[in-house]
């Protein structure tokens, strides 16, 4: 990050004031419960959102090489993206042409390298592709199929890859334009060299929750003085953090309780990155997090209305990677994963409990929770009739 972007971030904390309440945004919001529990609403944020895509897919050092290639699932539509010979991406419906079938396995929890492939086969009737998902053979089918007229190629979908970021447009092949999905945190997310990193560690949970309590987790420090009290509320501050939106998506970014400390230097010798975490949510299945000596990304699944998959990674900010470096950045993820895994996921899903159960009309979002406002607020311009999170999108039918 930029010297006079960590300038600006700091200048803003120090102006903050007790309580960091200088910080807080303008207005409250009342959200109703069905936004967790309404199943005509969740289909519709399934074909809107995660069919119609773009979605955040992974970072480009998830996939190295020629052949290298990870899968995944959105509105059920099975996915694979494969790194080509020349370096670029194809992304396919992870489908045999004959039956249906699986092409490649999905990828292995927790997932770490993969090797390389030179041709796809179907575990069913070995019909094999070659990278790109054009039809190699039909093995042993004696003239079977030569009276079928049509391209037996796996379905394309879309892929784009700028700055080590892959999305892709799960339901259809309409070109995705990673500067109106980016929007404002283009820049930012640029400068921290994504590009460069290396992958550490992935790991796949399962929350009997709405998708969106997974982000709403991390749109707001309010929680760390209670919730975490045992645990990491000794180091960070929990009354408000630094949000900035960026077009859908937003910045937040907390601190530790020493950040003031580092305005007792001199102008030029200050940085934030020793104090904070520096989140970007990538609407709407993703959130990219920088530590000082690390990258975290969380990939968002829905199942269905109250459940949802989460992909953890962790990832090197130089290499080469070490016995002793992996080592530490895994500590990093089992601690992480501990926290949310027994604090905050499981009181998420009681909550889920009890809005499903109808007592509770609605929730609410403070001021000092602005990312939390701005994410659902977002949310619900990308879900108005007659809206379209992606005009255009030639929908697989």
């Amino acid at each position: 990050m930029r010297h006079e972007r960590q300038m600006e971030l700091l200048d803003r904390v120090a102006a903050a004031g007790p309580g960091m309440a200088g910080l807080h945004a303008e207005h409250s919001m009342v959200n109703p419960a069905a936004a967790y529990t309404d199943p005509g609403r969740f289909e519709t944020e399934q074909r809107l959102l995660f069919r119609e895509g773009p979605v955040f897919f992974a970072l480009s050092c998830e996939l190295p090489e020629p052949g290298h290639h990870r899968t995944a699932s959105f509105d059920g539509i099975p996915i694979a993206v494969i790194r080509q010979p020349d370096g670029g991406l194809r992304a396919m419906v992870n489908a045999c042409r004959h039956r249906g079938a699986p092409v490649l396995a999905p990828t292995a929890e927790p997932y770490g390298p993969v090797s390389a492939l030179r041709s796809m086969s179907c575990p069913y009737h070995a019909w094999t592709y070659e990278l790109d998902g054009t039809l190699k053979a039909r093995p042993a089918s004696y003239g079977s199929f030569d009276d079928v007229d049509r391209d037996c190629a796996l379905h394309p979908v879309a892929v784009a890859e700028r700055d080590g970021l892959v999305f892709v447009r799960p339901g259809g092949t309409e070109p995705i334009d990673l500067d109106a999905v980016l929007d404002g945190a283009a820049d930012d997310l640029a400068d921290f060299g994504i590009a460069d990193q290396i992958h550490v560690e992935s790991r796949v949970h399962t929350w009997n929750i709405n998708w969106k309590l997974v982000l709403d987790t991390f749109t707001e420090v309010y929680h760390i003085r209670t919730l975490h009290r045992a645990t990491i509320a000794p180091y960070f501050n929990s009354d408000c953090m630094i949000f900035e939106p960026m077009g859908r998506n937003m910045s937040a970014t907390a601190f530790r309780k020493n950040i003031l400390e580092e305005m007792d230097k001199p102008r030029p010798r200050r940085s934030i990155l020793p104090y904070a975490t520096i989140q970007y949510f990538v609407v709407p299945n993703a959130l990219i997090v920088f530590q000082l000596d690390h990258f975290e990304v969380w990939r968002i699944e829905p199942i269905d209305v109250r459940t949802t998959r989460t992909t953890t990674s962790v990832y090197a900010t130089s290499g080469p990677v070490n016995d002793d470096l992996r080592d530490h950045l895994i500590k990093n993820l089992d601690v992480l994963l501990e926290v949310t895994g027994t604090e905050d996921f499981p009181l998420m899903e009681q909550i889920q409990r009890n809005l499903d159960s109808g007592a509770l009309p609605e929730v609410m979002y403070g001021r000092n929770e602005a990312a939390l406002s701005h994410f659902h607020r977002s949310l619900d311009r990308l879900l108005q009739p007659g809206a379209k999170a992606n005009p255009g999108a030639d929908a697989l039918r």
